[in-house]
């Protein structure tokens, strides 16, 4: 594969680097960056061997030293070490603040007066296969009015267990985010909290902060089956707040649920309380149902992208496959952005300062630029004028697009995955911040993140806050520190999705190479050209693999990219390469390492 030009390293720097021998002296290569080699001197190896991944610090004149072997560089486990290296992610935590955590710990089996005691609920959390934490569980009842319906949206309790200001509160504020791998996860929080006790595990009562919302159909009593097919609008009655404490009754998992909802098999057990179980899923899917609907009337975002889902067994990596868009994520995403949107609507009413997630209207610029791509690919847009544009109507632009985006790629065959990722990179990236600019995506006017406080920072504050407004707490942030925290939490979100998404494509070329290992070198794979740069394509192929052909490697022409970026197309014959077009491909090279994969043209 093509290497990368290196730059020199300022001294003291280090990185990440796989050794090497040259004759009779060693060679570092940086393993994910762009540093330059160093050589390393015997005396500076430790116990470091060649084939090993290390980090090495340089002194800038080209020669390094081996501060810290992490393992056998064709290891995916030393790997994954080795990417929350390179990206500078927090490892674990101070005495301190594991001191604090176990003394936090201890806070629950005190009793608290204050709590709604729901334990009495039918409450129940729905996660994927491989989850191990769970801070959100869900409970529905009917009434208490005629037409209405009760949803409970309770969130693990943290801020009652992490004190502000203290040396766990300080770590969890650095580290802003879990970052999870896919063999790997580097916590916000210590295990006794993130595992344990702040983790709503099935039979244990459990500290909650509860999101209570009444909804309401004007012209039907109860709901109907899923899709509802009313065209009454399902209207938010009345909220509140408070902390409980909660049991759930069981743990169940998306594909059980999906099971259930297609008819393939109900809950296990068929005792009564599944039953009860089984009544209330089928409530939750209606309701689930008509919240998604109403949401996308409002002019939410429908967009379909690609996020590979892993199978692991005993902390090894066996299949994957695209993430399911099921009933069952949907069910519970409608519940988590109903929460959400209702905390953001009484903290700001109530004026209290807190972090938002905002979501600005995208640039008039890059619209335009977007709409010049979709028709130079054959998509009909709908009109836009950046003389006139604005960022509203540039939104207004795009809501529109996404409305007939659907039907257009299904008359034409093409691909809604491909087409998705097109549409999201034209727009801002969402962000914490102090001050409420509303939510593009969601077409939410207050959006915030309430829900996830074992894995992310900023619903930390947002449940002090609420605290704060409800008169159960006093602890308090300055504009400032918000702000700070806003910036960091953001920064590190995106250092997180980086390392991610490394992990992702890392764990994608072992599979690979396990596959092709298998199944023989020569085997070919229909592809999709998902992107398109001036020195080649990048394929994805057999659903969840990508790789990168080099224009270098399609034959009989020299391909240049074209005006709009769209393709590349032949000097001569004219012949293009565009996105959204399917490609037969072979596997030329895989660099597991790096979790790069090159490809050639098969045909």
């Amino acid at each position: 594969m093509a290497r990368v030009p290196k730059n020199r390293t300022a001294p003291g720097a280090t990185y990440v680097a796989v050794l090497s021998k040259r004759g009779k002296t060693y060679e570092a290569e940086s393993a994910f960056g762009d540093e330059e080699n160093a050589l390393v001197g015997r005396k500076s190896l430790g116990a470091a061997r060649p084939g090993d991944l290390v980090m090495l610090r340089t002194d800038g004149r080209g020669r390094g030293e081996v501060v810290r072997r992490l393992g056998k560089a064709d290891s995916l486990h030393v790997i994954m070490e080795g990417i929350l290296a390179h990206f500078r992610v927090p490892r674990g935590f101070s005495e301190a603040a594991v001191r604090d955590a176990e003394a936090a710990a201890l806070l629950a089996a005190r009793e608290d007066p204050r709590r709604d005691d729901l334990t009495g609920l039918l409450s129940f959390t729905i996660d994927p296969d491989e989850a191990r934490d769970f801070d959100d569980a869900i409970s529905l009842e009917e009434g208490p009015g005629e037409g209405e319906i009760t949803l409970y949206v309770h969130v693990s309790d943290v801020s009652y267990y992490v004190a502000d200001g203290s040396a766990l509160d300080d770590g969890a504020r650095k580290k802003a985010c879990s970052v999870y791998l896919p063999v790997m996860v580097e916590h916000m929080l210590p295990a006794v909290l993130s595992n344990d006790v702040c983790s709503l595990k099935p039979g244990l009562e459990r500290k909650c902060v509860t999101a209570e919302m009444i909804f309401r159909w004007p012209q039907a009593a109860e709901p109907d089956e899923p899709g509802g097919g009313r065209e009454a609008e399902l209207l938010p009655v009345r909220e509140r707040f408070y902390r409980s404490t909660i049991r759930s009754r069981r743990r169940l998992t998306y594909n059980e649920v999906d099971d259930m909802f297609e008819g393939i098999g109900g809950l296990a057990a068929r005792g009564s309380e599944d039953e009860k179980m089984e009544e209330a899923l089928s409530r939750c899917r209606a309701l689930a149902s008509d919240l998604r609907n109403a949401r996308h009337a409002r002019g939410a975002l429908a967009i379909h992208t690609h996020e590979p889902e892993f199978r692991i067994e005993h902390g090894e990596i066996i299949g994957v496959r695209p993430r399911p868009e099921s009933e069952s994520h949907a069910l519970i995403e409608e519940f988590m952005i109903a929460a959400n949107e209702a905390v953001a609507r009484f903290l700001e009413r109530r004026q209290s300062d807190c972090i938002y997630r905002v979501h600005e209207e995208p640039d008039a610029q890059a619209v335009d630029s977007l709409f010049d791509l979709l028709e130079d690919l054959g998509v009909a847009t709908p009109p836009f004028s950046l003389d006139a544009g604005s960022p509203r109507k540039a939104g207004e632009a795009v809501r529109e697009l996404l409305r007939k985006l659907p039907t257009l790629l299904t008359e034409q065959q093409r691909s809604r995955s491909v087409f998705g990722e097109i549409v999201l990179r034209s727009l801002k990236q969402a962000m914490y911040l102090e001050d409420n600019l509303g939510h593009f995506g969601l077409s939410s006017p207050a959006y915030l993140h309430f829900t996830s406080p074992i894995r992310r920072y900023p619903d930390v504050v947002v449940h002090r806050a609420l605290m704060r407004e409800l008169g159960l707490e006093e602890q308090a942030c300055s504009r400032l520190e918000l702000s700070e925290v806003a910036r960091v939490s953001s920064d590190n979100e995106r250092r997180a999705a980086l390392a991610e998404r490394t992990g992702e494509d890392v764990a994608l070329a072992f599979l690979l190479e396990k596959m092709l290992f298998e199944e023989g070198w020569d085997r070919t794979f229909e592809g999709e050209i998902v992107s398109v740069i001036p020195s080649g394509l990048f394929i994805r192929f057999e659903h969840s693999f990508e790789g990168y052909l080099p224009a270098r490697k399609l034959w009989g022409d020299y391909f240049t990219i074209s005006e709009k970026g769209s393709a590349l197309v032949g000097r001569r014959r004219g012949r293009p390469y565009r996105l959204g077009d399917r490609i037969t491909v072979r596997v030329a090279n895989i660099d597991r390492l790096r979790g790069k994969v090159e490809l050639e043209p098969a045909k």
